[in-house]
């Protein structure tokens, strides 16, 4: 059976669309895949903040992150502000667990130190704003579930 040309435009046209909307989409999934783990050294992994996480520097920490963070990180730290998706690979979530349950002092360090496309922030910002930042950033994830976990009732 032969197709009539407008369908075979359609089916071109359909093609096209498809090529164009999602192959950049998975471009940029693979490429985020492929980035290798971002791991603080140990010993910077192991500095402690010497910043309370008081009401005073989470709110200077919170001025510094809407300076410097939210274009990229979004209001809510979820990696969706306005500049994230030219970005590659995309901002992490900072409420994620992943990123809660690393150390101030890796935290401290990826701040520091930057890594494509985040830029370095050891001048852009002072080293005290950098640790109010963190205190800031620790208010983005949900509290740890105070739960306990559930046993079945049959004991296994």
């Amino acid at each position: 059976m032969k197709q009539t040309t407008s369908a075979r435009w359609v089916s071109i046209l359909l093609a096209v669309f498809l090529l164009v909307t999602v192959f950049p989409s998975l471009v940029m999934m693979a490429d985020d895949a492929a980035s290798p783990p971002w791991v603080a050294p140990a010993r910077a992994a192991r500095k402690k903040n010497p910043i309370a996480p008081d009401d005073k520097s989470i709110a200077a920490g919170k001025a510094v992150y809407v300076a410097q963070c939210l274009k990229c990180h979004g209001d809510a730290g979820k990696g969706d502000g306005p500049s994230a998706k030219d970005l590659n690979p995309r901002p992490k979530d900072l409420s994620d667990p992943n990123v809660a349950g690393q150390t101030d002092g890796a935290l401290y360090w990826k701040i520091t130190t930057g890594r494509k496309p985040m830029p370095t922030f050891e001048q852009l910002i002072p080293e005290e704003d950098r640790w109010s930042v963190i205190n800031y950033v620790r208010t983005l994830a949900p509290p740890p579930s105070t739960q306990p976990a559930t046993q079945p009732a049959n004991g296994q």
